[in-house]
């Protein structure tokens, strides 16, 4: 098991090189130069900026010679730990993204958390209460999150606080260590908004996999024995359902990735989603650059997370 974690460890780094230069590439066809906006956007059209003063202002941005040169030159600084400046205000790239990050990943982890709370009881309810009312009722709940966007399930969160109880989740972000009430308060409902949506999909997979396994026969064997419900339930039943929800939750992180983003500038909060959209307007490279790598780390990080659940939950997976 542990050479197979080494393994997949050591294909991080060519997949992160694809994942490079794919969007090195992607943001470099892109139509536009950044140093005809620095030198013409805005400026006296009676001046006229020579090629000296071109030549010069892309050297500073690192944008002269070939895009393998650049390329090399921008990988090099990126694995070495400088991400570059910013093109927008002149700040490193990484100073503008860790206290981001850290936000982002509590309101990540906290969705993800408020996902899983809802979508495994709830699909379990929905098996053993199969096509009775309640089992409609979580069906049809999760099929309605699911076919709405996130924006608008943000919206609809917003809305239902004001209608309810005329409140509305502050607009102003406190760190956890410096107000954790103040924190919680202001990450739980856009957690919630995140949460309940990439939950319906995986509720209804809970359903069919615990269906699935309560049809087998070890299962009609435990029940026979006089085994109690629960521990059938959640000894026998459930760690062998779990398995194909473990691979959508692995899928999730992907959707769950662009929920933040949308939900970041619902709520108003300062994140690496919100610090994505601004950047994308500013056409600020290095950051954008940045912030799809990290993006990519996650989402690596989580496949393997996924493999190493699977060989948890059935011992009879035997990875060579």
């Amino acid at each position: 098991m542990s050479a197979y974690i080494l393994r997949r460890v050591f294909l991080f780094v060519p997949t992160a090189i694809g994942v490079s230069i794919f969007i090195f590439a992607m943001l470099h066809i892109i139509p536009g130069d950044r140093a005809t906006q620095i030198l013409l956007g805005g400026r006296d059209r009676s001046i006229v900026a020579t090629e000296e003063d071109f030549q010069r202002v892309r050297e500073q941005l690192g944008l002269n010679g070939s895009w393998p040169q650049q390329y090399a030159r921008w990988a090099g600084d990126f694995f070495r730990g400088d991400f570059g400046t910013s093109w927008a205000n002149s700040r490193p790239v990484l100073d503008r993204m860790l206290p981001r990050i850290a936000m982002s990943f509590e309101l990540g982890l906290l969705a993800v958390v408020i996902g899983l709370v809802i979508a495994i009881p709830g699909g379990v309810i929905a098996a053993v209460r199969q096509d009775t009312k309640m089992d409609y009722v979580l069906r049809f709940v999760s099929m309605l999150f699911e076919s709405m966007p996130g924006f608008w399930v943000a919206i609809l969160v917003i809305v239902g606080l004001l209608w309810a109880f005329d409140w509305i989740p502050p607009i102003e972000y406190k760190q956890f260590w410096v107000d954790p009430w103040a924190n919680v308060v202001a990450l739980f409902f856009p957690a919630l908004a995140v949460g309940a949506r990439s939950s319906a999909g995986m509720l209804r997979m809970t359903r069919s996999s615990v269906l699935e396994v309560l049809r087998e026969d070890y299962i009609r064997t435990a029940d026979a024995k006089g085994l109690r419900r629960p521990t059938v339930l959640f000894v026998h039943v459930l760690r062998n359902a779990l398995l194909p929800v473990t691979t959508l939750a692995g899928f999730e992180v992907v959707a769950l990735l662009g929920g933040v983003v949308v939900t970041e500038q619902v709520f108003n909060l300062p994140g690496v989603g919100k610090l994505f959209v601004q950047a994308v307007a500013a056409r600020d490279y290095p950051v954008i650059q940045a912030i799809v790598m990290f993006s990519a780390g996650v989402v690596l990080a989580a496949n393997l997370l996924v493999d190493v659940m699977y060989a948890w939950l059935d011992p009879r997976i035997r990875y060579r």
